[in-house]
């Protein structure tokens, strides 16, 4: 048998047999095909990531593989998607490098049942995934990012800037600091997209690149404006848990311009305040006239620099 196609069987095909109801051709051949039941639409997004780009150079391969993948799950998140779908382009220095990222790979396809669709393998100068994922949502019903209006409220669902505090430590040698884990380990929530979705909310975004920089990309896309309210942001557990650690420049730092989060911003419209709340997600502030984020302090406009991250910077 071919190396490289044996290497591809060992380390993928064989370790993640499962196969989703609505695939009709998959692993193995020249490309997968799936039926979309009635009703449904495909969602399908894609990631790149690359070592020391996404990842430090002294980050097990195994972690950044398993990262890769749940940071792809995170956009059907957005969408409010079911996961089903998993295609793998792995770009390996060796073959041990290869066989390590493989490890955090299959981890979590295994995780979240979901089915390796498909995908490719070969060596390179550097170590890199490009994940693609699909999954299916009710026809008509994803949530998108041009959907807010602009009497919607701004609600966030999961946790903010303890990731980029994670990464803050693991770069200055404290890597068994008290946030490295929210570094290490992204937890994509699909399932909490699903029910954001179930409820009614149209708009909604995963937070990858910083809170407000996110923001501003529903703002550009609905053409409305945000307000965000800064006594509501301290109010976060994030930004108590931070607190004792940062003083509070840098922890409103991360939380506004962290990144790698992962959480769910969304707008929705005022009747469905108490279910939100019920749901978990936190209130930020309101949507208004105009295109732009404000950072507010009791309804005032307050000078901040908004920057999140920038991958050509």
């Amino acid at each position: 048998m071919n190396h490289e196609f044996d290497a591809i069987s060992r380390l993928f095909q064989q370790r993640v047999s499962f196969t989703h109801h609505s695939t009709t051709v998959g692993n193995g051949d020249d490309a997968s095909v799936h039926h979309i039941p009635d009703g449904f639409e495909m969602v399908i997004s894609t990631d790149t990531a690359v070592e020391t780009i996404h990842w430090p150079i002294d980050m097990p391969l195994n972690i950044a593989g398993n990262r890769a993948v749940n940071a792809a799950l995170s956009d059907l998140a957005a969408m409010g998607a079911e996961p089903a779908w998993i295609w793998l382009a792995v770009m390996a220095k060796d073959e041990q490098s290869l066989s390590h990222m493989s490890n955090g790979l299959v981890e979590a396809c295994l995780s979240h049942h979901i089915e390796l669709a498909g995908g490719d393998t070969t060596r390179s100068a550097t170590n890199a995934m490009n994940v693609s994922v699909g999954g299916l949502v009710p026809q008509g019903s994803a949530m998108s990012r041009n959907h807010a209006n602009e009497a919607d409220e701004i609600w966030v669902m999961g946790d903010l800037g303890l990731s980029a505090a994670g990464l803050n430590q693991w770069q200055n040698g404290e890597q068994q600091g008290d946030f490295v884990a929210n570094f290490k380990h992204i937890s994509p929530l699909y399932k909490q997209g699903i029910k954001l979705r179930e409820l009614g909310v149209s708009c909604c975004i995963d937070i990858s690149d910083g809170l407000l920089q996110d923001a501003g990309h529903i703002c550009r896309a609905s053409q409305i404006g945000m307000d965000i309210e800064i006594t509501h942001v301290k109010a976060l557990k994030n930004y108590l848990q931070l607190a004792p650690n940062f003083d509070e420049e840098e922890s409103l730092k991360l939380i506004l311009n962290g990144g790698e989060d992962y959480a769910l911003l969304c707008t929705a419209p005022v009747e469905l305040h108490e279910s939100l709340t019920t749901l978990g997600a936190k209130y930020l502030g309101q949507c208004v006239k105009g295109n732009t984020v404000k950072l507010c302090h009791q309804g005032k406009s307050i000078d901040y620099n908004i920057k999140g991250y920038d991958h050509f910077a």
